[in-house]
């Protein structure tokens, strides 16, 4: 039964993992290039991403589709260097699409697609952490209605209702004293949310914007695929159905931009990730009802701090570039090869390209995640990682 739990745990435990350490908050080129520090300027449709608030003050209709890659690599090494193992070579895919209509002077409405989480990591088959982790692959969907109103000809605010989708694939093995069994385990879930901002022009130079999105709580059902289970073990580790309701933590920012010049606009910011509420992850058994592990989790809350500058080299070009430091929320003991997470810094670059009623952007960011050892793992699973990730991505966006 304790292998079972550790088995079940392991479902949302992982996808949890990758909420916070392979959030991608990435879904315009032109945020993007900037480090994110985009939601007081933010001037386009995918503000129903970044600030709901700032939404009210796109004109016409717009229409802004986004696509980005994310490639990460990552290794573990064991703590007295005679082992190794890098992850396999995987890229994700991450689109979204922002749509956009103005009604009237003081509102816009607007709906938008996007994929917060949607990544996935791969290690060799029945390497020495394969009991935590083979492959993990998590993707959610966001969809989002949104309303943007004017207060007054410089303050504005938005609200929106979020949707939230997701699936999870999991596969690991289990070690038994002769033999290895092998688990699948895939499952899906959904929630609804909320997210507010505001944006305030303060002055002709300075605009101070801000957002707010709740906390969602999602409810998995899942199914657990064992093959090659010692006769004993079978009464226990059987094919079925499982659940577990996880609470996606609550995300509020505020950012700062200020208009140098007439070429060069500079912005600044944070956002900070509640992982606090992240105490207790509860697993069940859906055919019995029965509790299969309670888990304390003692995850901390985050802050992202974030910079970015605009430079108008011309009509048609704009360039962009951006710094991030964010910080790692899982302590040394619930680390694990799901996630190899630690605080990190992001260097972004990118520019817009104008041309009648089109802008073209791109970008690329390097992420670089500090080296990582841990000594006090949960399983004992101790070693060092280092883990580092590339972006690129692009959007359009039409305006009429």
């Amino acid at each position: 039964m304790k292998k079972l739990t550790a088995i079940c745990v392991g479902l949302l435990a992982t996808m949890l993992a990758f909420s916070s350490g392979f959030q991608v908050n990435e879904h315009n080129a032109q945020g993007a290039a900037m480090g994110n520090a985009y939601v007081a300027s933010v001037d386009n449709a995918s503000a129903m991403f970044y600030n709901p608030g700032a939404l009210a003050f796109v004109k016409g209709v717009d229409v802004n589709i986004s696509s980005v890659v994310f490639y990460p690599t990552s290794s573990w090494t064991s703590l007295d260097g005679s082992q190794s193992t890098d992850q396999k070579t995987k890229i994700n895919w991450l689109p979204a699409v922002y749509v956009s209509y103005q009604l009237n002077d003081k509102v816009v409405v607007g709906i938008s697609q996007f994929t917060q989480y949607g990544l996935e990591t791969d290690w060799p088959t029945e390497w020495p952490g394969s009991q935590l982790s083979d492959r993990t692959k998590i993707r959610t969907f966001n969809v989002a209605p949104t309303i943007a109103f004017k207060i007054t000809d410089n303050f504005s605010v938005g609200f929106q209702a979020n949707w939230v989708g997701a699936d999870v694939l999991i596969q690991k093995t289990i070690s038994f004293v002769d033999q290895t069994a092998w688990l699948d385990m895939s499952g899906d879930g959904d929630g609804w949310g909320a997210s507010a901002g505001f944006l305030w022009k303060a002055t002709n130079k300075i605009n101070v914007g801000g957002f707010w999105r709740s906390a969602v709580d999602v409810t998995f059902d899942g199914e657990a695929d064992f093959d090659n289970v010692p006769t004993p073990f079978l009464p226990v580790l059987y094919d079925g159905k499982i659940q577990a309701g996880v609470k996606l933590p609550q995300t509020w920012g505020l950012d700062v931009s200020y208009q140098v010049n007439d070429k060069l606009m500079v912005e600044a910011g944070f956002m900070s990730t509640e992982w606090s509420d992240y105490g207790v992850l509860a697993v069940y058994r859906k055919d019995t009802g029965g509790l299969l592990s309670a888990v304390p989790k003692n995850w901390e809350n985050v802050t992202m701090y974030k910079l970015g500058v605009k430079y108008n080299f011309s009509e048609k070009l704009t360039l962009r570039g951006g710094y991030i430091y964010d910080e790692a929320g899982n302590p040394d003991s619930t680390l694990d090869p799901s996630l190899p997470d630690s605080n990190r810094n992001d260097f972004s670059a990118g520019f817009d390209w104008k041309f009648k009623n089109f802008t073209v952007s791109t970008f690329v960011m390097y992420v670089r995640f500090n080296d990582r050892t841990t000594t006090t793992q949960m399983d004992n699973f101790n070693g060092s990682y280092s883990t580092d990730a590339i972006l690129v991505g692009a959007s359009l966006d039409y305006r009429f």
